[in-house]
């Protein structure tokens, strides 16, 4: 059984570390989306004390600009190791990487806000999960949140896979 798991690690070694980097960098990046709704309700809220779309967008970002960093220095740290090394192929790759993300967000950003209001529509009932000393609401914000980062997660594998951390071809290979 050992030597089965071992195998199989070393098979989809690459493929294990990205979701297990991108579960951490979802969470971190969650965290910061929940943070900044959280203190961000108390400046920015409609009439019956929910985030405004502004506000939505403002967690989007924190979010984006905090997974964006973790999943970049993981990945190219542990993930993707056979990609370039030096500074300016490091600016390169952070430079698409950036580019791609960009996109990957704007992805983000329209299905978390179709998916609000779909479980809007639906009449979804938030409640609150208690943890220990960790009060989380699961509201439809944080499940809109859920299903984009998953969405997300799998684009921005390939993306990285294929075009940000790929090996180059020594010419004799081409």
């Amino acid at each position: 059984m050992k030597k089965r798991l071992k195998a199989l690690y070393t098979k989809h070694k690459q493929l294990i570390l990205y979701l297990l980097f991108g579960v951490i960098t979802t969470v971190v990046s969650l965290l910061a989306c929940y943070l900044t709704l959280k203190i961000g309700v108390r400046f920015m809220h409609d009439e019956h004390g929910e985030p405004t779309e502004l506000l939505d967008i403002l967690g989007s970002t924190t979010q984006w600009v905090s997974g964006v960093l973790v999943a970049f220095f993981t990945n190219k740290l542990w993930v993707f190791k056979s990609a370039e090394h030096g500074k300016k192929a490091t600016l390169k790759q952070f430079s698409v990487f950036c580019g791609s993300r960009v996109g990957t967000y704007f992805l983000e950003v329209v299905i978390n806000l179709i998916a609000i209001q779909i479980f809007e529509w639906l009449g979804y009932t938030a409640f609150t999960l208690n943890l220990l000393v960790l009060s989380l609401d699961i509201t439809e914000r944080v499940w809109a949140k859920l299903i984009s980062s998953v969405v997300v997660v799998i684009t921005n594998y390939y993306i990285s896979k294929l075009l940000v951390f790929r090996k180059k071809k020594n010419k004799t290979e081409e």
